[in-house]
């Protein structure tokens, strides 16, 4: 059970009102809180949690659905006005205080915490976007993600974690990106989180997850763009990522923890549905995205090259390795043309040297 009192202890001038039992005190706290971001320089590590403590207990008392989520937008909406020295810093005590946090959340309030993660990780991506896709930050954001929330091998990260990231990384990502501008983002080194979980996580079940949601839904996608049969498994032998995996208490925990958490909702009056639906408008949750997502252009050399370089890695987990063998083999089915085009040219040149 989460102590309330626990966050009152914080170097901001935010801790005690955020975390406060009386709503207006708390929402008074989160406006002003978007001014002293902005303003303020630097920030402490120490700083950082007892904020990001003192916000996770505003949101845990946060009550009807438009509420959360407003307070979700308005949170997750901080990562744009952070300095860009501390943007990274900000990101990386968040993930650090969910994970901490996230076994003391009840059954009835996790589905509020999943949708701040969604809209977390949907600003996390709109940072990278006005950064312009910089390769620099991406590796940053990257390694920010690998030694967090999506760390293959840290024990005290929680696996629900892990499979809601891993759900909607697409997702999200791809709301994101204008579609017709959507072969100039390196989505490539953008994926490297889903790159280290295949190599080195030694959890079956996350592997396949992985596989299955991130890797082969591109293909999928893409095949759909393209009008081209997206029962490309045929070809390859993907079905080895249905086979049963052992799996240990963990993961049954994790399954628990993944169950349906829907609570009994009251009925919204007409307000709350117009603001509903208005922010739903805004975060493109409709048909759109959808119909956007099946021709997102993704860098399929690139993702070829790097599952190449899961394959022929001496630190890959050995299990992997054949599966990412496969996957590796499904891409370099589907991008055949390249290949030959890259081949040709090599020859060509040989030819010009003799």
């Amino acid at each position: 059970m989460v102590v309330i009192g626990s966050s009152t202890d914080s170097s901001s001038p935010f801790g005690k009102r955020l975390a406060a039992n009386d709503r207006k005190t708390r929402d008074k706290a989160v406006k002003a809180l978007g001014r002293w971001i902005s303003s303020k320089k630097e920030f402490t590590h120490l700083e950082l949690m007892k904020l990001w403590k003192g916000l996770f207990y505003c949101v845990w008392l946060s009550d009807k659905p438009i509420i959360q989520q407003q307070l979700s937008e308005t949170l997750s909406s901080l990562i744009l006005r952070v300095p860009r020295e501390s943007v990274m810093d900000f990101i990386a005590t968040f993930w650090e205080t969910i994970c901490a946090e996230w076994y003391g959340i009840d059954r009835l309030r996790l589905d509020k915490y999943y949708f701040l993660l969604r809209r977390f990780m949907s600003y996390s991506f709109r940072m990278l976007k006005e950064n312009n896709w910089e390769l620099e930050t991406i590796e940053e954001f990257s390694n920010v993600m690998i030694n967090g929330p999506l760390n293959a091998t840290n024990k005290t990260v929680p696996d629900g974690i892990r499979f809601h990231l891993i759900e909607i990384y697409l997702e999200e990502l791809e709301k994101v990106v204008d579609v017709t501008q959507s072969g100039e983002v390196p989505t490539a080194h953008i994926l490297q989180p889903m790159f280290h979980l295949l190599g080195k996580t030694i959890n079956g079940k996350v592997f396949k997850m992985v596989a299955e949601e991130v890797f082969q839904e591109i293909l999928r996608k893409t095949a759909a763009g393209e009008g081209e049969d997206s029962d490309f498994e045929d070809d390859a032998d993907l079905t080895v990522f249905s086979k049963n995996e052992d799996e240990d208490e963990d993961e049954e925990d994790a399954d628990e923890e993944m169950a349906d958490n829907e609570e009994d909702e009251e009925d919204e009056d007409e307000e709350e549905s117009k603001a509903m639906a208005e922010m739903e408008k805004e975060m493109d949750m409709d048909e759109d995205a959808e119909e956007q997502s099946a021709t997102f252009d993704y860098d399929l050399m690139g993702i070829k090259e790097r599952l190449a370089a899961i394959v022929s890695d001496e630190e890959t987990v050995e299990q992997n390795r054949r599966k990412v063998d496969v996957l590796y083999k499904a891409y370099q089915d589907f991008c055949p043309l390249e290949d030959d085009d890259s081949d040709a040219e090599a020859e060509a040149e040989s030819e010009d040297e003799k």
